[in-house]
């Protein structure tokens, strides 16, 4: 198996924020990164109103996951099928290290991003998993999982996301 890590917050943590910076610090490290992250999309007010999927290094890739909906499929969003292989597209690839962002209650319930998940951890070899996962939703992820190497949990300073890129980079270079 390839071993996962999280950063675990609530909701407006920026978690998104989190996994880049992580990244970063990795390939300072010299480890090939790759995945995504969820970007909050807001209304004018600061209201979210959806998500966006967005390549978490290299060239920005960016595509639309979820809008707010009449005809919604959770908690007043739709869901398109375009940003799961979005998602999905920018997880390939050569790398050490694979970010997985937006980790909540899709997820939790087996939906959503989890089948990505689950295949990225269960590769064998794989790149080792980071997964960005919403609080309120870690006990049914964690449960579904073998256990993580590390995590952090935000609001986090710059240390810890340097002691997780140095427990990480350790990991990543005994395999």
């Amino acid at each position: 198996m390839s071993g996962w890590s999280a950063i675990v917050g609530k909701p407006g943590t920026e978690k998104g924020q989190a996994a880049r910076k992580l990244a970063a610090l990795l390939e300072a490290r010299g480890l090939a990164v790759t995945g995504f992250v969820q970007d909050d999309v807001s209304d004018p007010e600061g209201k979210t109103v959806g998500w966006d999927i967005s390549s978490v290094t290299g060239p920005t890739q960016r595509g639309i996951l979820a809008r707010e909906a009449a005809e919604a499929d959770l908690c007043g969003y739709k869901f398109e099928a375009s940003g799961f292989a979005l998602a999905e597209r920018l997880s390939q690839g050569a790398a050490d290290v694979v970010i997985v962002g937006g980790v909540g209650k899709l997820e939790a319930a087996e939906q959503g991003h989890w089948p990505l998940l689950k295949s990225l951890i269960e590769r064998e070899p794989g790149a080792h998993v980071v997964a960005c996962i919403r609080d309120t939703c870690l006990s049914a992820v964690a449960l579904a999982l073998p256990d993580p190497l590390d995590y952090v949990e935000l609001p986090c300073d710059d240390a810890e996301l340097e002691r997780l890129a140095e427990r990480l980079a350790a990991e990543v270079a005994g395999h």
